[in-house]
């Protein structure tokens, strides 16, 4: 991996249609990760923006985690997102989900992020930190996610 471009993969034990759902539904980004609704307007060219938690908003956090728009969009298999953390001023990073279904079920999901121009983001993301103050980054956005699809559980931090 290099520091401008991570890629993070995963496979998860359900359909690809599910974990498509997982990506673009408030049913589940408040039961993963770091959790919170987004907003999202299902297109290519339309919006996208994950909105922060009660508690991050008791952290200064404003409304907004995260701001994108999309731009390639084919369920079940990619989301491509032009990609910007609102707490960093950087330039957007391109965001690629590629998910893939085998025919056992199992589905592998791919993230590319690719981050030439945005190293505060690149290090808060790559997930390097301390995950019970928020710095598990993909790796841990996407161990959480596979818990949720296979268990029907949050995942929880040692300090939770």
């Amino acid at each position: 991996m290099s520091e401008t471009t991570q890629i993070h993969g995963i496979y998860i034990d359900a359909p690809a249609e599910k974990v498509w759902q997982a990506l673009t539904s408030s049913e589940y980004t408040n039961r993963y990760g770091y959790g919170g609704d987004i907003d999202i307007e299902p297109r290519v060219g339309g919006r996208y923006r994950h909105l922060t938690t009660d508690e991050m908003k008791r952290m200064g956090m404003g409304v907004v985690a995260v701001e994108a728009s999309i731009v390639e969009f084919d369920p079940p298999r990619k989301l491509v997102l032009d990609w910007a953390a609102v707490w960093h001023e950087e330039p957007a990073s391109r965001l690629t989900y590629e998910i893939a279904e085998g025919p056992s079920g199992l589905t592998r999901v791919t993230l590319t992020h690719e981050l030439a121009d945005a190293p505060a983001t690149a290090k808060d993301v790559a997930g390097n930190g301390d995950v019970e103050n928020g710095g598990g980054g993909w790796p841990w956005e996407l161990s959480s996610l596979k818990t949720l699809l296979e268990t029907d559980r949050v995942m929880t931090t040692a300090g939770s």
